[in-house]
């Protein structure tokens, strides 16, 4: 009896040594890996694609050696052990699935990018519409790789573990969910770019150029308008027009719904410059369409919208243009479009300017000599700020297109998931003041009610930059000259918090003092809308209060209007009411 139960105690001896040096092993593998991520950012981010490859597949080697030794059924059987158990468990995980998201996205990727940055672009100018769309089945994969690992990792509560293991599964699911939206959309521009472009006959691309020097809930007034032609992966220039060519109508161009019309009014479908009020941008594509239409006699099969900002990261690439005003750089693009302008030049050469900016950035972006890789990093971030989006007439199209973050305001809201709040921002001044415009916002939620169901604060703080003695030098361009309710050097601004699903209002205030507010249901979201005027100088603080529609607690997720400044966005614990 003596010696079998030695014999066990050497066994069991023996086994947790195995365990002990394989995770020693384990560890040392996972490390070296991780030492490797910077060598990669770097090669990314210089474009170096063979450089990026290669610490790719050293990252790789030392990952499957990790799940090598993390999943034999020595190591299974130690992951029944209470709390180690979990952390071998864990540690066996994320061997396995870093190896996965190297070998069955990255990887794939990366020869997928290096195919398309030495082909894709074709010698007489455009891109090859076939290739790209060969890779689509690539992206599909990569997407769906991630997709499984990111619900892998999801199963873990790193809390529960170690802090190194804990930290593990922390890093890699957020790499993990970093890289799902963008291989997404890259999944999704393969499988709609190229008939877009042309590939199975010609097409019309309008683009409208947003002013967020005037703001609408997706950026800015639609106030001018480029017509592309796309024909087997190539764009000329058609026409160009601004919001001064289309006459307003005595009622809405097309029918808008009740919910839109108590938050905005009619003046939604009656003023091209308006298009971008409601947070739904299929409204706003249909609602341009049928403006364009009006003027041409024909729709587009596409709408393109887009903001200075994105035009400024597309000459971070391209370099300075030239334009009939002289040369625009990435660096003054925005004071040259939305601040100088209205500072210096008569409504027609305003006009001008946007026109001509507008004209000579598509003409060189059109002939697509640009490096596909830095063209694309160079739109992650507008593309991440909802200053892009795109709308298709096609329903196939379409229907993927409205899964995406190119989708619009309301779409981008409900992608961010269930907590997720919106603010809007819609100009009432009539003028160009929100080029002086400062914004903050924050959120909270706190536990205030007997049925557990959880008040969330959104505050918006918004601040008027101009000095009080600094009016008079301000032009009617930029004022509005107070001919739409607002004194001259004041900004008056709609300020729209759109909720999720279900959620209860709970009133609008500043300072304590309840504001009038318009709240309605639209779309299923819960939006609650207030005028404020701010004077010269003066900072004020709107608090919008909503009831969740879950016991659950909320946790709220903040997406608002891009503006042309930096928004201070912040989420902690507010007080209940």
């Amino acid at each position: 009896m003596l010696i079998v139960g030695a014999a066990i105690l050497v066994a069991a001896l023996a086994w947790v040594a195995w365990i002990g040096v394989r995770g020693w092993l384990a560890k040392e593998e996972l490390d070296s890996a991780r030492a490797l991520t910077s060598d990669l950012r770097d090669a990314v981010e210089s474009g170096d694609l063979d450089a990026a490859s290669a610490t790719t597949e050293r990252m790789l080697a030392h990952a499957e050696a990790a799940s090598g030794l993390t999943s034999d059924p020595l190591w299974r059987g130690a992951e029944v052990v209470p709390v180690a158990g979990a952390n071998l468990a864990a540690a066996r995980v994320i061997s396995a699935e870093l190896t996965e998201v190297l070998s069955g996205a990255a990887l794939p990727m990366m020869e997928s990018a290096r195919l398309l940055v030495d082909q894709l672009r074709l010698p007489e100018g455009g891109i090859d519409t076939a290739l790209l769309a060969s890779q689509q089945p690539a992206f599909d994969d990569a997407r769906a790789t991630l997709a499984a690992s990111a619900d892998e990792l999801g199963q873990i509560d790193p809390d529960t573990l170690a802090p190194p293991v804990g930290d593990a599964v922390r890093q890699l699911d957020d790499a993990v969910s970093d890289l799902l939206p963008i291989v997404g959309a890259l999944d999704d521009t393969a499988a709609v770019l190229p008939t877009s472009l042309g590939s199975a006959g010609p097409r019309t691309i309008l683009v409208m150029l947003q002013n967020n020097a005037e703001l609408r809930t997706a950026g800015g007034i639609t106030g001018s308008f480029v017509e592309l032609r796309a024909d087997a992966g190539k764009l000329t220039l058609v026409s160009q027009a601004d919001s001064s060519e289309f006459e307003r109508t005595a009622s809405p161009i097309i029918p808008i719904p009740a919910a839109t019309l108590a938050l905005y009014g009619d003046q939604v479908g009656r003023f091209v410059q308006n298009a971008t009020m409601p947070a739904d941008f299929d409204l706003s594509s249909r609602l341009v369409s049928q403006w364009w239409q009006a003027r041409t006699g024909s729709a587009p099969d596409t709408v393109l919208s887009v903001d200075p900002l994105v035009l400024r990261s597309l000459l971070s690439v391209t370099g300075p243009i030239a334009t009939e005003q002289g040369t625009i750089t990435a660096d003054d693009l925005v004071d040259q479009l939305l601040v100088e302008p209205y500072m210096s030049l008569d409504a027609a050469a305003q006009t001008a300017k946007f026109r001509t900016t507008a004209a000579a950035v598509f003409t060189q972006v059109a002939d697509f000599d640009i490096d596909p890789v830095a063209f694309a990093t160079a739109l992650a971030a507008p593309i991440a700020e909802g200053r892009i989006s795109v709308w298709s007439v096609h329903p196939d199209e379409q229907e993927i297109l409205a899964q995406t973050s190119l989708a619009g305001p309301a779409a981008r809201q409900r992608a961010a998931g269930p907590d997720a709040f919106a603010v809007y921002f819609n100009d009432a001044t009539g003028g160009k003041m929100d080029s002086l415009l400062d914004v903050a916002i924050a959120a909270g939620s706190a536990s205030c009610r007997a049925d557990d169901r959880q008040d969330v604060v959104v505050s918006v703080t918004l601040t008027n930059t101009v000095e009080p003695n600094a009016v008079a030098t301000l032009p009617t361009a930029m004022t509005g000259g107070g001919h739409f309710g607002a004194r001259v050097g004041n900004i008056a601004t709609n300020v729209s918090v759109s909720a999720p699903e279900g959620s209860f209002f709970g009133g609008v205030s500043v300072a304590g003092e309840p504001l009038l507010s318009v709240d309605v249901e639209e779309e299923g979201l819960s939006v609650s809308s207030a005028r404020v005027e701010l004077a010269p100088g003066e900072t004020r603080t709107v608090e919008f209060r909503f009831i969740a529609a879950r016991t659950e607690p909320v946790e709220p997720t903040l997406l608002h209007t891009p503006l042309i400044g930096d928004v201070a966005v912040s989420v902690g614990k507010v007080e209940c009411g």
